[in-house]
């Protein structure tokens, strides 16, 4: 009771230690970020020079990479899909209870939900100017072939060029007004270019032209992500429903998406195998080999798949999300031991 006879009712919020640290890893995107950051290594590690290949991060282009893809694009991203979804699917969706915290604190006032929009366009911005500085100051490339049509227009800012789509691109996915998310098709579609095929292009165009990249190994990463994506519009579909944003599982049902996730995976393991057969680029040299010997992680994977696609469940469904995850990050990383001749140092 105040000194003039006032009584004040204030409501306790209980944020616990464990909330706040949710609420930072979740907001920020920071276990996801890995997402983007495989496929850019990927690329950079496949675009080193013969004679200099080794798996190791020693070099400050790709350091900066990372830090552009992962903490600084993932962050935005991730920031930006909360503020158009809290309000809407976020609000019933049990892997996404750490938006009732930022709820709480909008609700007493402690938080903005703009905020969050102004600090993913501040990430995003961060992006911008530190993949200028990369593009301007550190990516040279040396003398060769002709430059392609892309190189000749960009020439040395197609890591900036990349960047910029990829912002682009988020935008289009969550906000309304675009809001691909909730188009069947264009969702899968949005994460299988950003993720798939533009970080690995964000990877090699820090060492090499982007017309150099070896396009047919970036498809089957393309596809092979496109696996993954499916089964978590799988695991939302009861949420997405619930405020009819018909995302590829609300259109095709859980089955369906989940075999469309189950086509993809194989689709990438078919053409990695006709690559590897063929001898292409990466497998021209002791990858090759190497290859032979991983096959049983991409069985694996389609093993685990077709075995999962009966009676989803939402805890299968990321269970099997875990199973693939943890084989292909041990198959590529094997895969690139051997391309990059048994060199995990620089030589």
């Amino acid at each position: 009771m105040s000194a003039g006879g006032e009584i004040r009712i204030t409501r306790e919020l209980r944020v616990s230690p464990s909330d706040l640290t949710e609420l930072i890893v979740s907001l920020g995107g920071v276990k996801f970020w890995i997402v983007a950051i495989a496929p850019l290594y990927i690329g950079w590690v496949l675009a080193q020079p013969p004679g200099g290949r080794h798996l190791f991060i020693d070099d400050l282009r790709v350091v900066l990479g990372i830090i552009v893809i992962g903490p600084l694009l993932g962050t935005f991203t991730l920031l930006l899909n909360v503020y158009s979804d809290m309000e809407t699917t976020d609000r019933v969706n049990p892997r996404k209870k750490y938006v009732q915290v930022v709820e709480q604190l909008i609700g007493e006032g402690l938080m903005e939900r703009d905020t969050l929009l102004l600090a993913s366009l501040g990430f995003a911005a961060t992006g911008i100017v530190l993949a200028a500085y990369i593009s301007r100051t550190l990516v040279q490339y040396g003398g060769g072939p002709a430059p392609g049509p892309f190189t000749a227009v960009v020439g040395i800012q197609g890591f900036l060029f990349l960047t910029i789509l990829i912002i682009l691109l988020s935008v289009a996915y969550s906000l309304p007004g675009f809001r691909w998310k909730g188009v069947a098709g264009a969702d899968l579609l949005t994460n299988m270019v950003g993720f798939g095929v533009l970080c690995p292009l964000c990877g090699w165009t820090l060492l090499r032209p982007i017309e150099s990249a070896p396009w047919w190994f970036i498809g089957t990463i393309a596809l092979f992500l496109g696996a993954l994506y499916a089964p978590t519009t799988a695991s939302d579909y009861a949420a997405d429903r619930a405020f009819g944003i018909r995302t590829l599982a609300v259109r095709l049902g859980v089955t369906r998406t989940l075999l469309l996730g189950f086509v993809l995976q194989v689709l990438s393991v078919a053409i990695l195998g006709i690559g590897w057969s063929l001898r292409s680029f990466p497998f021209d040299g002791p990858a090759y080999e190497g290859m032979t010997e991983l096959w049983p992680f991409l069985a694996l994977q389609v093993i685990f798949y077709a075995t999962f696609l009966r009676r989803p469940t939402v805890g299968r469904i990321w269970a099997l999300l875990l199973f693939l995850s943890i084989l292909q990050g041990l198959g590529v990383i094997l895969m690139l031991w051997r391309f990059v001749g048994q060199q995990t140092w620089a030589p």
